[in-house]
């Protein structure tokens, strides 16, 4: 059972509209952060929704999902390997990047370039921290 303060809180919040107007707040800052994704990443090299928190990176042949992770460790990028998603059968060369969290817009756009950059390595190439 929801608490009856909760209950309270909640409905105060619908019937004044301050609920919808954190939704859209968040909707904003959601595909703002995605448009930052379009501006580092290069086309085509990731999927995603404008009104999602995560986008799906496919890694070309030369990756591993395991390498492109620890790689991206290297800048203190997590990502998260296609294998905690992965139900059954073999799990896709892709990692997950979450937009969302306490990340500014500013450390999301240094990490996208950070990423950029990686996407555009081999695993045998050494590239220094940024």
């Amino acid at each position: 059972m929801a608490s009856p303060v909760s209950a309270a809180l909640a409905t105060e919040w619908i019937e004044s509209g301050v609920g919808a107007r954190w939704l859209e707040a968040i909707r904003n800052e959601t595909r703002a952060r995605y448009a930052l994704v379009g501006e580092w990443l290069p086309q085509g090299s990731f999927r995603g929704q404008p009104d999602a928190f995560h986008i799906w990176i496919p890694l070309a042949s030369h990756w591993s999902r395991a390498a492109f992770a620890h790689r991206l460790g290297s800048f203190d990028i997590s990502v998260v390997p296609s294998d905690a998603f992965t139900v059954s059968g073999q799990a896709p060369e892709a990692v997950r990047v979450c937009l969302g969290g306490t990340i500014s817009r500013e450390s999301l756009a240094v990490a996208l370039g950070d990423i950029a950059q990686t996407l555009q390595s081999r695993p045998d190439q050494h590239i220094g921290v940024i």
